[in-house]
């Protein structure tokens, strides 16, 4: 079974929560011009070396009672992420797009990772998704802003902080690839109201 999952989590394909559902294998995402080949992983997106620390000291704070160690803290209300190193200091922190309420606040993890999948029944390509809790049908998880078919963005940039998405969190490509680049499998995620 562990072999079938994790043949699942290379192919970028949600599963439902329910015991005994039907999986479906949807066919490779199009190719999009500036998208990375479905077959490799993409490569990151200019990734910048870790903030120096006075950058770090100029981040928003964490939100209290957001946990303690590496993580990711994402705050619903305030539709923002912050990734956190072991000292218990921010690293980094962003605005995303995600939806209200959505996950509940609680302890998760990182439990599976697709350089590309597809949303919408195949109509939308995102990059870098980072699955973190199990909605009531499909997986949630941090990736970047979808794409249409013809690659136009289904939201702008400009609204991240708002919220706009359907139950995943959304950001810009980079802040994905930061993302991706953090969070290994088993990584804490602590989501705060």
């Amino acid at each position: 079974m562990l072999g079938v999952l994790a043949a699942l989590t290379v192919l970028g394909v949600a599963w439902p929560d329910v015991a005994g559902a039907q999986i479906v294998v949807p066919p490779p995402p199009p190719v999009l011009q500036g998208a990375p080949s479905p077959a490799a992983p993409p490569a990151p997106a200019a990734v910048s070396p870790l903030p120096a620390p006075a950058a770090r000291a100029a981040l928003p704070a964490l939100p209290a009672a957001s946990g303690s160690g590496r993580r990711v803290v994402y705050s619903n209300s305030a539709q923002r992420v912050w990734l956190v190193g072991a000292d218990g200091v921010a690293i980094d922190s962003w605005l995303v797009s995600g939806r209200r309420g959505v996950p509940r606040p609680g302890s998760y993890s990182v439990f599976s990772r697709s350089p590309v999948t597809t949303g919408q029944g195949g109509k939308v390509t995102m990059q870098y998704m980072v699955r973190f809790a199990r909605g009531r049908t499909l997986a949630i998880g941090f990736h970047s802003i979808p794409l249409r078919r013809n690659g136009s963005a289904i939201q702008a940039v400009e609204q991240l902080g708002t919220f706009r998405s359907a139950g995943c969190v959304r950001q810009r490509v980079e802040d994905a690839a930061k993302m991706w680049d953090f969070a290994g499998v088993g990584t804490p995620v602590v989501v705060v109201a």
